[in-house]
């Protein structure tokens, strides 16, 4: 069998017309919406369906969307407390990564013998039992 050395060109070209997708991990589980109202430069907190929450401040009617410098200042100053500490606002340190969610290992897949990327039959066969 001949074998091919494609440069980085033809290596990019070639993915990109015989990618397939393996997975999608495109699915939300379906729940309530939910919604709020509150007025300008106010703050609010909203509590999410996972327990976390979300603190929204709404900026006042005084705000001009098209200074841009005034757009970085505001964020700058959003990004730190009265206390001089940096803060975000959607980092949580107890959130659950990916990995967790989809019960994956911990070893990269490139080192994974073929047993355990390949279970074999019966455990496809189990796979495809539990979603019918």
């Amino acid at each position: 069998m001949a074998s091919t050395t494609l440069g980085l060109d033809q290596s990019y070209d070639y993915v990109r017309e015989h990618n397939e997708a393996m997975n999608r991990i495109d699915f939300i589980e379906g729940r309530e919406e939910i919604t709020t109202q509150y007025d300008p430069g106010t703050l609010t907190t909203v509590h999410q369906h996972d327990g976390s929450i979300l603190r929204l401040r709404k900026l006042g009617e005084d705000y001009d969307p098209s200074d841009k410098v005034a757009a970085m200042k505001r964020v700058q100053e959003g990004w730190r407390r009265a206390d001089g500490r940096d803060r975000s606002a959607l980092r949580r340190s107890d959130a659950e990564d990916l990995h967790h969610h989809l019960n994956t290992v911990e070893a990269p897949l490139n080192t994974l013998d073929t047993p355990d990327l390949c279970p074999g039959p019966s455990a496809l066969e189990r796979i495809n039992a539990s979603l019918r």
